[in-house]
């Protein structure tokens, strides 16, 4: 598959196995375009495009003088660089819900209605991430979803419905611990550490989309996020 590929494809594929097999985290220093070239046995104007494709999606920041370092890597992409397939399962739509905390987060009254969606994101089919999305009824009634079709790629659907490619996040990390629904969710221990990311993703206007929770199972995929989302479609 990867041989039917552009070049450039095919080495920023390559590139983001490898800074996942480095270990390399936010704010690392990715090698040289002189020191790629050489290991991966390609032009160095080569790497260069690969690092700018890189770049417009938000993975790494190219700074003159100063050099390229990890910025994030989206989940799925994350789920691959370990060369492992990312998927979805349990998807699940509640409407209706009532979270008086979370209204206020979207500037709504405290009994406003909320959509609840659900989903487990897997690495070759094992759960990895058990992730909680809420978004404003009032926001979704302008919009044209099919919530019985969707596949789990709430990017995807938020740029079909907003006609933007590029997303706004306010995200913040702890630790936490499965209770028995999550342990549930994620085939794990009741109690079992987990690493807790709580996100406001908002449009290019500020506007508040969705408020998320992600419980990721740690050491499973390297973990990172950056300010700026882009749409992605999923496999």
């Amino acid at each position: 598959m990867l041989k039917q590929l552009p070049t450039v494809e095919r080495l920023r594929e390559a590139l983001l196995s490898d800074m996942a097999a480095r270990g390399l985290d936010i704010g690392d220093r990715v090698p040289s375009e002189g020191r790629l070239a050489a290991q991966f046995g390609v032009s160095r104007n080569t790497v260069r495009e690969a690092m700018i494709q890189l770049e417009s999606e938000g993975m790494v920041a190219r700074c003159h003088g100063v050099g390229t370092h990890v910025r994030s890597v989206a989940l799925p992409e994350a789920i691959r660089s370990l060369g492992k397939t990312p998927g979805v399962e349990r998807i699940t739509g509640t409407d209706g819900i009532q979270a008086p905390n979370i209204a206020r987060r979207f500037r709504l009254a405290e009994d406003a209605r909320l959509l609840r969606l659900e989903r487990v994101l897997t690495a070759d089919g094992q759960p990895v991430a058990y992730v909680v999305d809420h978004l404003s009824e009032t926001l979704l009634a302008s919009w044209d979803v099919n919530w019985a079709a969707f596949d789990g790629n709430l990017i995807s659907t938020l740029a079909d419905n907003t006609r933007s490619e590029k997303f706004l996040q306010n995200a913040s990390i702890s630790a936490t611990v499965s209770d028995a629904e999550v342990a549930a969710k994620l085939n794990c221990a009741v109690g079992r550490p987990l690493i807790e990311i709580s996100t406001d993703l908002f449009s290019e206007k500020v506007e508040l989309l969705a408020v998320t929770r992600l419980l990721i199972v740690p050491g499973t995929l390297p973990l990172g996020f950056a300010g700026t989302i882009h749409a992605t479609k999923l496999p």
